[in-house]
């Protein structure tokens, strides 16, 4: 017999308008799996809202005002990651296929069912769930990973590059929050990635295209080439196509394309604004100049990109030695050496490994200090009636 894997869901609900085979597959199960039971479609389809994950839902064809199949395509939509079996008394041939056809159920059981037929169906439907959650959860992992290795790449070879992304992954977050957008981490990853094509720039043609400098014909083609190279590299990571479609369309015009994803409406708005800003403009200035600009921004966007600008203006500064800085701090200014190399740049969040650079650097060509630093958001604190612990 299949064996359960120890530690993993063994979650499973049953469904059936008949009370009492409802009650035998609890006193059979119960032993086995964490049984959980409802007379009907519409009360399952409650306790799937209101509860943690089923690892299986098993459910009667032949119901009052659902049948099986209606209700576990409703479960699939509820619940995608949970299995879905469905057992009947009818050697419905029709209604098998409709379920399978429909994408609905992981097994077709005809009862009477042996209960060790029904055991092994069971046993290997919470082993299909927890084999396909492990395997997500080890694709973020692995996409988490590259993505830090990526940005910490980044922010060694081009501290400049990394410290723009930086303040547009802010702007991003905050817009996103503004939206309510059910995408809000693929844009976030977009601001986070959308000047990873700069590895391919030096931080001089870099800093001279954000100050208004006038490029040669070569530096301007490079640049202008780098959310293509970005999206090159993302490209190829799993999951990562929609995020480097986003980068490549990030200088677009909104006037040369109307089918813009609006994360990449977003990035054009956020760059340009934190272009204006290191050529000298103050942000309202900046805003205006903007939104005076036809037929290159989503106005709706700039109008809270706007909204969010103003909120985020009241911040914590203080001026801190090296032995104070911590993972997370903001950079209010631009960190350099004593002879004027860049090792982190103004609106820059500082990693470990970003900390650990600046102090070596330090140490070996002098660096003064203090440095000024924006401390981030300090979480509320419950209030002593309250409970500590985080809400399940």
């Amino acid at each position: 017999m299949t064996q359960l894997q120890e530690g993993k869901n063994n979650r499973v609900l049953f469904v059936d308008d008949e009370a009492n085979i409802l009650a035998s597959f609890k006193r059979t199960l119960c032993k086995r799996f964490d049984i959980t039971t409802a007379t009907s479609p519409l009360a399952g389809l409650d306790i799937i809202r209101d509860h943690p994950t089923f690892a299986v839902v098993i459910s009667d064809l032949k119901m009052p005002s659902m049948n099986g199949v209606e209700f576990l395509h409703e479960v699939r939509s509820l619940a995608p990651d949970t299995i879905r079996i469905l057992l009947t008394g009818y050697a419905d041939t029709d209604a098998s296929v409709a379920a399978v056809n429909e994408g609905a159920v992981f097994r077709f059981l005809t009862k009477p069912c042996q209960t060790e037929t029904l055991i092994r169906a069971i046993e290997a439907g919470v082993n299909q769930h927890n084999l396909v959650v492990s395997e997500r959860e080890l694709l973020r992992g692995t996409l988490r990973g590259s993505i830090k290795v990526l940005s910490e790449v980044l922010a060694l070879t081009n501290p400049e590059a990394f410290g723009r992304s930086e303040r547009i992954k802010r702007h991003m977050v905050a817009l996103s929050r503004h939206f309510n957008r059910q995408d809000a981490l693929k844009l976030e990853l977009a601001a986070m990635l959308c000047q990873i094509g700069c590895v391919t720039l030096t931080s001089e043609v870099l800093t001279k295209q954000m100050h208004g400098e006038e490029l040669d014909g070569e530096e301007q083609q490079l640049f202008d080439m780098h959310p293509s190279v970005g999206y090159d590299l993302l490209n190829h990571i799993p999951r990562m196509r929609d995020v480097a479609q986003i980068i490549q369309q990030q200088n677009v015009p909104l006037g040369h394309d109307k089918d813009l994803h609006f994360g990449s409406r977003a990035l054009k708005i956020m760059l340009d604004y934190d272009t204006l800003l290191s050529r000298g403009m103050v942000p309202g200035e900046a805003l205006l100049h903007m939104r005076d600009t036809r037929g290159v921004y989503d106005k709706e966007i700039l109008a809270a990109f706007q909204q969010t600008v103003l909120d985020q203006e009241v911040q914590i500064t203080d001026e801190l030695y090296l032995e104070d800085l911590r993972p997370g701090q903001i950079a209010a200014q631009d960190i350099e050496t004593r002879d004027g190399v860049l090792l982190a740049s103004k609106g820059q969040e500082l990693s470990d490994a970003c900390i650990a650079r600046i102090r070596n650097f330090a140490k070996a060509y002098g660096l003064d200090e203090p440095i000024r630093m924006i401390l981030p958001d300090q979480p509320d604190q419950p209030d002593q009636e309250e409970s500590a612990d985080p809400p399940v």
